[in-house]
């Protein structure tokens, strides 16, 4: 049975987000220990997705170069980091713990499922025997293979991380202007 496209799916799943995102920055109250922590975790975050996506192959060639030599998701610890480093940096936790929620047991499970099913499809045992032999979330000692492959600038805007770094970018500048804001209610 053909897969049933749906270009407008992937646009209505991340209206969440911007909201969470929105409310984030309305609700900020930055302290400053939580502005060093929280944009340190957001530059980690964002460096590892960098890395990740300068060497991610879509649909191409099973990627276990970079970051994915080390762990299998690494956009999404990433993106873990960027999201917890936004939320210590606004001083938000309930935020944090929607967020958590919501990346746990709806997010998670629906992309593994999606991507696992795609990429054992495309690449079979080797993507089989990747799967088995590197973890999710927490990264292996050694690379899972001695394959090399430079990291590309041009793979890295075919992945379109940069509309990402300029959104995190954007958010971190309306974190630190909200202190300024006067609301007249």
């Amino acid at each position: 049975m053909a897969e049933k496209r749906r270009p407008w799916h992937g646009k209505v799943r991340k209206i969440p987000l911007f909201l969470a995102g929105g409310l984030l920055i309305l609700l900020a109250n930055p302290t400053l220990p939580g502005t060093l922590i929280g944009i340190v975790m957001i530059f980690l975050g964002e460096a590892l997705r960098i890395w990740g996506t300068g060497h991610l192959q879509k649909n191409e060639t099973l990627t276990v170069t970079g970051p994915y030599a080390y762990v299998k998701n690494p956009l999404y610890v990433g993106s873990i980091l960027i999201a917890v480093g936004f939320c210590i940096f606004a001083n938000n936790l309930y935020i944090l713990a929607a967020a958590t929620l919501m990346f746990c047991f709806h997010y998670i499970p629906y992309k593994n499922r999606i991507e696992g099913d795609r990429l054992k499809r495309i690449f079979g045992k080797h993507y089989e025997d990747y799967a088995e032999k590197v973890p999710d979330y927490l990264p292996r000692w050694t690379p899972y293979s001695d394959q090399k492959s430079p990291w590309r600038f041009r793979t890295f805007l075919e992945n379109r991380e940069a509309g990402i770094v300029l959104l995190g970018l954007l958010g971190i500048l309306l974190i630190l202007s909200r202190p300024c804001w006067h609301f007249p209610f």
